[in-house]
């Protein structure tokens, strides 16, 4: 069953780097960076333009109905699923 609370509405770029494990969403509704996958694109030399990506992180527009807002369960197993490391 689709639940408008198991969704975040993302840009092409970023919605890639969240269901690739680069940034996740956190309990505070906060996008942020995966430390262990920087990390692996900075010893792959891979981070060129990632400190430009980072600037625009951090709490996300939530709707004015809290009934809207994404499930911090959910969350958290979104997180879980994708090894998040802080």
């Amino acid at each position: 069953m689709d639940d408008i609370r198991n969704g975040v509405a993302l840009a092409p770029t970023y919605h890639r780097a969240f269901d690739t494990g680069l940034i996740f969403l956190d309990e505070r509704f906060r996008m942020r960076v995966n430390t262990q996958k920087e990390a692996e694109l900075v010893a792959l030399r891979l981070d060129g333009g990632l400190e430009g990506f980072k600037a625009h992180l951090g709490r996300i527009q939530l709707p004015p109905d809290r009934r809207q807002w994404p499930d911090p369960g959910l969350i958290a197993r979104a997180n879980r699923f994708r090894l998040v490391a802080r």
